[in-house]
């Protein structure tokens, strides 16, 4: 099954598809996703949705798709252009709104990342949604709902697309790590599964738990955390899964268990943490989170923080 496949099947889509049908669809939709890839299919497969009958015929494969996806297609337009969609993107897209459509029954805008964009070009956007002309709709994707004006947000049909299920990922990628990593999101899982080195970052982050023992040990792995400071987030990602992991063995409740690789390893070193310090440790990792996106000092942060759940761990018994 491919991406596409397990996007038409979702509710919202074939809600979305109902709604075309029965020409109660609105002219400007906005879909929220955390996965740019997710994002990405499902703007190109509305596009195709609505120009083409026989779209349940294709897929990711197929010339419409890449015609679109190569930004080669008359009728459906890609943006940004960048990074970010700025005010002169939008004002391209309003002059090129009240063009007829050249092959196809609609002029479609697809816009990507659409929370990333200014201030300024959302605004410009705000009457040619309010009042679209004939044959033209606009697909927006935005990975965040706080940073799309109000005002755009009331102009649009506005969909969130949920994680997909793990056995439907399971068709398209077949790394137990990643698919347990993604969290439902197939780009996300895809990147993941390419890194050559997820087995042994998983690695790195358990062992926090079940190896570090001493403040000789937090040197040890402060130097390897700091060794791996791009993948900081997917480490502190793996512990805060480690820590839902210990509670649920806490509660006989194996079953729910995420991290099944190291269920095991969790197994034996659970009974060395109280409840009362996996829930500290959870405000520790939160407290680094904030720390890094404030760009305060890694190393000593890194310190700080391994040597807090040390702390956490014999202050808790």
């Amino acid at each position: 099954m491919s991406l596409t496949e397990i996007i038409k099947n979702q509710e919202f889509f074939k809600k979305l598809t109902e709604k075309k049908e029965k020409n109660n669809l609105s002219n400007a939709v906005l879909f929220f996703c955390e996965d740019e890839k997710t994002c990405k299919y499902v703007l190109i497969l509305s596009a195709l949705m609505l120009q083409y009958p026989t779209f349940e015929l294709m897929d990711e494969k197929c010339a419409e798709f890449v015609k679109i996806e190569n930004g080669a297609d008359l009728d459906v337009k890609v943006f940004p252009k960048g990074e970010k969609l700025l005010v002169a993107d939008s004002g391209e897209i309003v002059a090129d709104a009240h063009v007829k459509p050249i092959n196809m029954p609609y002029k479609i805008f697809l816009i990507n990342n659409f929370d990333n964009s200014t201030e300024e070009a959302q605004n410009k956007l705000l009457k040619v949604l309010e009042e679209p002309p004939k044959n033209v709709y606009f697909l927006l994707s935005a990975k965040s709902e706080d940073r799309v004006l109000p005002t755009i947000k009331s102009r649009c049909d506005k969909i969130k697309i949920s994680p997909f299920a793990k056995e439907e990922l399971e068709n398209l990628c077949q790394d137990t790590l990643a698919l347990i990593l993604g969290g439902g999101y197939l780009g996300k899982t895809l990147e993941l599964a390419g890194k050559d080195d997820l087995k042994s970052i998983a690695n790195l982050a358990v062992d926090i738990f079940c190896e570090m023992k001493s403040s000789k040990d937090v040197i040890k792995y402060s130097k390897k955390v700091l060794e791996e400071k791009e993948n900081l987030d997917l480490i502190l990602q793996i512990l805060s899964l480690a820590i839902e992991d210990m509670l649920k063995l806490k509660c006989e409740s194996e079953n729910l268990c995420k991290l099944k690789p190291y269920l095991s390893d969790l197994q034996e070193v659970e009974p060395e943490f109280s409840v009362q310090a996996l829930c500290e440790i959870t405000k520790v990792i939160s407290s680094l989170r904030e720390k890094i996106e404030f760009n305060a000092n890694l190393t000593v942060a890194i310190d700080n923080f391994l040597l807090k759940i040390l702390e956490v761990k014999y202050l808790c018994k």
